[in-house]
C-alpha cells in the first residue's frame, strides 16, 4: 500500500515539533540532576554540557512511529511489517538504554560491544540479515549471519566515534536517514519511508540545541541508538528488494564516519595501542587542530556528507548507468578529506607497518633465544658452567658489559663477576649503565648487576632485553659451587 505525501508530511512534521518540545525539557532535567558530559583532554566544550540528548530523539521517534502504525490514518501501511518492527525497536531500545547507563555509569568498552553484538544475533534470529542478495548468493548463503553483525555493529561504532563535535552525529544521521527514506519510497517500502522520517523530524529538532555552541549532547544512548537503528534499517531495506543498493546507500552517506572508524582502529593496531582507547586523531578533531573553527570544521563535513549522500540517490536513479563511476568519485572525495587533513598518509603508514614488522622480527629472535638459553640454564650444574650460560645470554642480549655482584653462602664479602666484549669503534660516552637490585632467596645471593648498553637502542628494547634476562636470573639462581669465585672474561 502506498502513502500519501500529506501522511509523510505529517509524520516529519510531528517528530519535528515534538522533537523541538521534549529536547528543552531534556536540557532542564540533566542541569537540575547535574547530568553533564565530563571535560578532558579530548572533548572540546568548556563549559558544563548535558549529555543525555539521546531521550530527547529516541522518544519523539518512537512516539510518532508507533502512533502511526496504530492509527486507521496508516491502515495497512505496516502489514506484514509487524515482526520485523517490534524486532527494530526492541533491539534498538535496548542499545538505547545501554547507552544511558554509559552515559551516567561510564561502562567499559568492551561490556558496550558485547551488549551491540548480542543485539545484532537477536535481529539475524528473527530473519533480519544479509542473505537474499542475488549478486552475492554464493557468500551470503553461509555468512549472512556473520556479515549482518559486523555491518551491524560496525555502523554502530562509526556513528558513535564520529559524535565529537556539536551537531556533527545528528547531521550526518538526518542525512542517512534521507537517503534510507528516499530509498525505501522509491522502491514501495512505504512502512520504512514513515519510520525513517520520523527519526529524520526528531533528528533535525534535536539538531537545533544540538549545534554549536551545543546546549545538549546525544551521548552515546543517542550515538548509539542512530547507528544501530540506522544500520538495521538498511538491512530490512536491502533484504526487501533484494539488492545491494540498500547497503551501497547508507554506506555512502555514512561513508565519512564509517572510514574515520577504519582509519582509527587501524592507527591504533599500528600504534600497539588498544582499539578500545580513546584518542584524538579523528578527522573532526583534526580539522580543529589546522585551526578551523568548531561549526566551520562542522559544515565543511556537513558538505562532504552531502556530496556522499547526493551520490548515492544519483546511483539509485541512474540504475545500472555509471554506479561505478558514482561510488568511485564519492570515495575520492572522502580519501581526499582525510588526507588533506592528515589522518591518512600513507607514508607515516608505510613506515609504521615497515617498523612493526622489523619490531615483531625482533620480538620473535629475542623470545627464541630466551627459550634456547633457559635450556643451557636448566643444564648448569656447576659455578662455572652457570657463569657462561650468564655470558651466552649477554652476549644475545647485546649488553656491552656485565657486572655480577653476589653473596656465597660461605662468605659475608661480596665478590664480582665480570663480563664485556669488545667495543669496537663505540665510545664510552656512548654507553648507558643501568643498575639492577637483585635478590634471592637461595643460599647464593645475588646483591647487584650493573649493565652496559648501548645508548642508541630504544628504552623499548632495552627493557625488553632486560626482562628476560631477569628472568632467567631469578628462575636459576648461582650453583652451589665456590669454584672461581671471581672472573674477569673478555
Amino acid at each position: 500500500m502506498t502513502a500519501t505525501v500529506l501522511q509523510y508530511i505529517a509524520v516529519f512534521a510531528t517528530s519535528l515539533v515534538l522533537a523541538l518540545l521534549m529536547t528543552p525539557a531534556v536540557v532542564g532535567f540533566a542541569r537540575r540532576y547535574r547530568l553533564y558530559d565530563p571535560r578532558g583532554a579530548r572533548k572540546m566544550h568548556t563549559s558544563p554540557t548535558p549529555r543525555i540528548g539521546g531521550i530527547a530523539i529516541v522518544i519523539p521517534m518512537m512516539a510518532v512511529a508507533i502512533t502511526a502504525m496504530l492509527l486507521p490514518w496508516f491502515s495497512g501501511i505496516f502489514e506484514g511489517m509487524g515482526q520485523k518492527m517490534v524486532v527494530l525497536f526492541a533491539t534498538s531500545g535496548f542499545i538505547f538504554l545501554l547507552g544511558i547507563v554509559d552515559d551516567l555509569r561510564d561502562i567499559p568498552a568492551k561490556v558496550k560491544l558485547l551488549g551491540q553484538i548480542a543485539a545484532a544475533i537477536v535481529v539475524c534470529g528473527f530473519g533480519i540479515r544479509i542473505d537474499t542478495i542475488p549478486q552475492f548468493d554464493w557468500m551470503f548463503g553461509y555468512m549472512g549471519w556473520i556479515v549482518t553483525i559486523i555491518w551491524i555493529v560496525a555502523i554502530t561504532n562509526a556513528v558513535n566515534l564520529i559524535d565529537g563535535l556539536d551537531g556533527l552525529s545528528a547531521g550526518i544521521s538526518a542525512a542517512a536517514c534521507a537517503v534510507i527514506a528516499g530509498f525505501a519510497i522509491y522502491n514501495g517500502q512505504v512502512a520504512m519511508g514513515i519510520l525513517m522520517l520520523s527519526l529524520l523530524g526528531a533528528l533535525l529538532g534535536f539538531l537545533v540545541f544540538n549545534f554549536n555552541p551545543a546546549k545538549i549532547f546525544m551521548g552515546d544512548s543517542g550515538s548509539m541508538f542512530l547507528g544501530f537503528f540506522l544500520a538495521t534499517a538498511s538491512v530490512v531495506c536491502a533484504t526487501k528488494v533484494a539488492t545491494v543498493m540498500g547497503l551501497v546507500l547508507p554506506a555512502l552517506a555514512l561513508g565519512l564516519p564509517i572510514f574515520d572508524m577504519i582509519l582509527s582502529v587501524f592507527r591504533r593496531v599500528l600504534d600497539r595501542r588498544s582499539v578500545f582507547a580513546a584518542d584524538r586523531g579523528h578527522v573532526h578533531h583534526r580539522l580543529v587542530d589546522m585551526g578551523i573553527k568548531h561549526h566551520h570544521a562542522v559544515i565543511i563535513m556537513y558538505v562532504v556528507t552531502l556530496l556522499a549522500a547526493g551520490g548515492g540517490l544519483l546511483i539509485m536513479v541512474l540504475r545500472d548507468r555509471g554506479e561505478i563511476l558514482v561510488v568511485v568519485i564519492v570515495l575520492l572525495t572522502l580519501l581526499s578529506l582525510f588526507r588533506l587533513t592528515g589522518v591518512l598518509r600513507f607514508r607515516k603508514i608505510w613506515n609504521q607497518v615497515s617498523e612493526n614488522l622489523a619490531r615483531g622480527r625482533e620480538v620473535k629472535r629475542e623470545r627464541k633465544d630466551f627459550e634456547s638459553m633457559q635450556i643451557h640454564f636448566r643444564a648448569a650444574w656447576t659455578f662455572d658452567q652457570w657463569w657462561q650460560a650468564v655470558r651466552r645470554m649477554a652476549r644475545r642480549m647485546g649488553f656491552q658489559k656485565l657486572v655480577i655482584h653476589y653473596r656465597r653462602e660461605d662468605s659475608r664479602e661480596i665478590q664480582t663477576l665480570t663480563y664485556s666484549r669488545p667495543s669496537g669503534d663505540k665510545k664510552a660516552d656512548e654507553m648507558m649503565r643501568l643498575n639492577i637490585p637483585v635478590q634471592q632467596d637461595a643460599d647464593n645471593h645475588l646483591v647487584r648487576v650493573e649493565i652496559d648498553v648501548p645508548i642508541a637502542e630504544p628504552l623499548e628494547t632495552i627493557g625488553r632485553r632486560l626482562s628476560l634476562f631477569g628472568r632467567l636470573l631469578d628462575e636459576h639462581a648461582l650453583p652451589k659451587d665456590n669454584e672461581n669465585e671471581t672472573q674477569e672474561t673478555q
